[in-house]
């Protein structure tokens, strides 16, 4: 059981672990990808960053602005505090949060996968996991059931149809229900176990 409880947290931390070389290449990746696919400054250009299911369109609707890539405004040049969730060779999945040029817009935040294809990285998931509030207002969070497919529209209504972060709680309040409901239930069957003149005893 020792080796178990020391093995696991070994195991998640190399799955986590990116090479310098790698981390680098990423880098650049997102440099690239991020102002001309999610900001669709040039897709052109954007058509050799992606592979996999965000290739699914033909070129000519890609090159419409009709890609499969949720589009936003993000500020910045650089993009390089993306978190590690998954790591193999030739394989990174990541989060990244991004800002936005437009103040009426919050944070956003995207799950993302880059794969190395043909010796060159390429993305290959890209869509938002999180929004939040713009800075000012009430902080309130979507989830990814409030998103839709990737357009231009997008970004026009990301202030609607957001959830309050109270709903966050609900699921902890309920596993925490049921466990006091269990507890109650081992308690009386423990009860009913009882040898009839314990009580009696006292």
């Amino acid at each position: 059981m020792l080796l178990a409880l020391t093995f696991v947290p070994s195991a998640l931390a190399d799955s986590k672990r990116v090479k310098p070389a790698d981390r680098a290449a990423i880098n650049k990746l997102l440099d690239e990808f991020i102002p001309a696919v999610v900001e669709q400054k040039d897709l052109k250009h954007g058509w050799d960053l992606v592979a996999g299911v965000e290739k699914t369109v033909t070129y000519k609707e890609w090159l419409k602005g009709d890609t499969s890539v949720q589009t936003y405004p993000a500020t910045g040049a650089t993009f390089h505090g993306w978190l590690v969730n998954y790591s193999s060779p030739g394989d990174v999945g990541f989060d990244i949060l991004l800002q936005p040029t437009n103040r009426k817009l919050g944070a956003w935040s995207f799950r993302a996968e880059a794969q190395k294809i043909g010796g060159k990285w390429r993305i290959t998931t890209w869509y938002p996991v999180a929004e939040f509030a713009p800075a000012g207002q009430t902080q309130l969070v979507d989830g990814p059931n409030d998103f839709g497919a990737a357009d231009s529209a997008a970004t026009a209504s990301a202030l609607k149809g957001r959830e309050p972060a109270w709903v966050l709680v609900v699921p902890l309040a309920f596993l925490v229900g049921a466990a006091l409901v269990a507890l109650s239930i081992g308690g009386a069957r423990w009860a009913r176990r009882r040898p009839a003149g314990a009580t009696s005893r006292r």
